[in-house]
């Protein structure tokens, strides 16, 4: 048996949209939609919703350990709930090729003084019969920043830079709202776009 039809107007716009409420439409969505592009174009609507209310979601990004590089902080673990929730801090890094092997959201907050991150797309262009390797091409860049909302499919193949923002002498992480959907970790992959190889990730 299919998946039941549902559009984005099920989702009735609340004010104030409460954090349990969007949790609830999280798991309403994956339980209705099994198509992965929709449930992302669903899920970034009712995000952006979240967010836009939810001005207190910053306050809770944790700050990173100069040593470590990256702080996050989960926002909601029941057993069965398909998702991760987390806010995440980044210093500046630069992250490997890699795919999230699941449908997932992030979400960039903060102001103008906040960090954002450069995003490089690949695609895969072997048929991938052939264990370890893996050939990838960059298709395209993208430049976010606070406010903006990035979709993955379960294959999409993505390498980042986090970049600081600044505010006076003081340099400021780059902090994500993070959705991720359940992880095939069998799947999950790090590329090597030189050496044409890949290994779990």
């Amino acid at each position: 048996m299919g998946s039941l039809p549902l559009s984005l107007e099920q989702f009735y716009l609340r004010r104030p949209y409460r954090f349990y409420r969007f949790l609830s439409d999280l798991d309403d969505l994956v339980e209705s939609v099994s198509d992965d592009l929709e449930r992302i174009r669903i899920a970034a609507v009712l995000t952006r919703r979240f967010l836009t209310q939810a001005t207190w979601i910053t306050e809770l990004c944790p700050v990173p350990e100069p040593d470590q590089r990256v702080a996050g902080k989960s926002l909601y673990g029941e057993p069965g709930y398909p998702f991760i929730v987390q806010v995440v801090s980044w210093l500046p890094q630069r992250s490997p090729v890699h795919n999230h092997a699941n449908w997932s959201i992030v979400g960039f907050l903060g102001d103008e003084t906040a960090g954002y991150e450069h995003n490089t797309f690949w695609s895969r262009q072997d048929n991938g019969s052939k264990q370890g390797h893996a050939i990838i091409k960059k298709v395209s860049q993208q430049v976010l920043k606070p406010g903006d909302i990035l979709g993955f499919t379960p294959d999409a193949i993505h390498s980042i830079v986090s970049i600081p923002g600044e505010k006076g002498k003081e340099s400021k992480p780059t902090f994500t709202f993070n959705i991720f959907g359940e992880t095939d970790f069998s799947q999950r992959y790090e590329f090597d776009p030189v050496n044409n190889t890949l290994k779990n990730f």
